[in-house]
């Protein structure tokens, strides 16, 4: 792959090996998000506005300015995003990336956040999107088409959001 490659080495059988641009910025994302989501003061405000809104609010936080750093936050993150795909195919393209949100929601939901709000972590996340690709590579590896790796993921959702309604309402059948 052209691009940013640091500490590269060739290998034997001639391979370009290093830290490649989209590993640094995973990495560097990573970091930053850990840290600012279990280290600061905002990430203990969104993880609270993220469990329950109404509660936030009564605490005194400034609900649209949370909105808006973590809009702005996400804006950032798909901006290295961009630049990353942009390195990894060697085009720009605006809709390169078209349809790809449902695997996204996938590893998300995969990795354990609920999709009512008040659960998930980034742990839990890092792990959802590497046993999704995991998961999509061993589809592509067994040739299976590319419309059945959205169904795939389309099912692991369908399943997730059932489960976690089916718990809920045994949780609140229990209360009773």
């Amino acid at each position: 792959m052209n691009g940013i490659n640091w500490f590269s080495f060739q290998g034997a059988d001639g391979y370009d090996y290093g830290l490649t641009l989209p590993l640094l910025c995973l990495l560097a994302t990573i970091v930053v998000t850990g840290v600012l989501m279990n280290r600061t003061r905002l990430g203990r405000q969104i993880y609270a506005m993220g469990g329950n809104r109404d509660a936030a609010s009564r605490l005194g936080l400034n609900l649209l300015r949370l909105h808006f750093c973590v809009y702005g936050y996400m804006g950032i993150l798909a901006g290295v995003a961009a630049v990353v795909q942009a390195q990894i195919t060697q085009s720009v393209a605006p809709n390169s990336l078209l349809g790809f949100e449902l695997t996204v929601l996938a590893a998300v939901v995969l990795g354990g956040t609920s999709m009512s709000g008040g659960r998930g972590s980034l742990t839990g996340t890092l792990l959802g999107v590497v046993l999704l690709a995991f998961l999509q590579n061993g589809l592509t590896l067994l040739s299976v088409s590319a419309y059945w790796h959205q169904v795939f993921s389309g099912a692991i959702i369908l399943i997730s959001i059932s489960t976690t309604a089916w718990n809920e309402k045994r949780k609140l059948l229990k209360e009773i």
